[in-house]
């Protein structure tokens, strides 16, 4: 194997043909937090935020939900006023989105965020537009470094202001990762023109099978479920389908009942996880490695 300078886990992913489907990075809310210093390989923890803001929002729990912490900037050229804070909730069916305009760090500790449990959309107005992240957090991995400048730069021309950078989102090599919201649809290896098509697709409200993770908030196996679904009915837009039940038949198979979003054409997608005897490096630092873990329709 090549040495760690000129390897690129993205090209061993490539090579390896290691699958999208189900690997989508989950979250059910996320707080996306402008911030225009240096990130580290860790960004959040290693920024110059408030440790008072880090800890609450490190802390931050609701009913069990995932929660994830990015941070997001746009080019540094552009006139720079306030700081953004946008959170998402990625529900299969309800998913939303909201913008907050902060004066400083501190005041996301007196904001009110009781709707997030409540579903009382009365405290804050949701955001109309969508918003489309895209991970160049070299720091984390270069493979996000090397893929995700200029794809970044691509959806900008696409859908100017609503496109951020975004901290390490996860699956680099995978790269480019794009998150798009407020669906939570997870994108990755997709060429400039592709991105592009990918966004213009999701402004319609539909997604695009190639290319695609899954959706953030379901776990992987359903997201695979929702793969081979749509896949087969054709169905893509969005949310476009929900998941009626789910039996766990052993550790990696499940029977999922999938239907449309009103409820009808429901089919039952048998899923079967499978993982190869043999690891791969998932970084560029090669330090970290992994099985093959694939999702197929049983």
């Amino acid at each position: 194997m090549t040495d760690t300078k000129d390897f690129f886990c993205s090209d061993l992913a490539s090579e390896y043909e290691i699958p999208l489907i189900g690997t989508a990075t989950r979250g059910d809310i996320w707080f996306l937090l402008e911030y225009t210093g240096a990130w580290g390989a860790k960004a959040f923890n290693e920024s110059d935020i408030p440790q008072k803001v880090k800890s609450y929002l490190s802390g931050f729990a609701v009913d069990g939900k995932c929660i994830r912490i990015l941070l997001i900037r746009q080019d540094r050229s552009k006139p720079h006023h306030g700081i953004h804070l946008f959170v998402g909730l990625t529900s299969p069916t309800q998913p939303r989105l909201y913008e907050y305009q902060l004066n400083n760090y501190s005041e996301i500790l007196n904001l009110d965020y009781s709707w997030l449990s409540s579903e009382d959309e009365n405290y804050v107005a949701p955001r109309d537009e969508p918003l489309y992240l895209v991970c160049t957090n070299g720091r984390r991995d270069k493979c996000c470094a090397r893929y995700g400048p200029n794809i970044y730069q691509q959806l900008v021309d696409e859908a100017g202001d609503a496109v951020w950078q975004s901290s390490h989102i996860g699956g680099h090599n995978q790269a480019p990762i794009m998150l798009f919201f407020p669906h939570g649809v997870n994108y990755g290896r997709a060429t400039p023109t592709e991105a592009r098509a990918l966004v213009r697709e999701y402004q319609k409200g539909k997604i695009v099978l190639n290319h695609y993770r899954g959706r953030v908030g379901i776990e992987s196996h359903l997201q695979a479920a929702e793969h081979f679904w749509r896949e087969g009915t054709g169905v893509v837009d969005l949310p476009g389908m929900r998941i009626e039940s789910v039996l766990q038949v052993d550790d990696d198979r499940w029977d999922i009942d999938v239907s449309n979003s009103q409820g009808d054409r429901v089919e039952k997608i048998q899923i079967e996880r499978r993982k190869t005897d043999f690891s791969v490096p998932i970084t560029c630092t090669k330090k970290k490695e992994s099985p093959i873990v694939s999702f197929h329709r049983a």
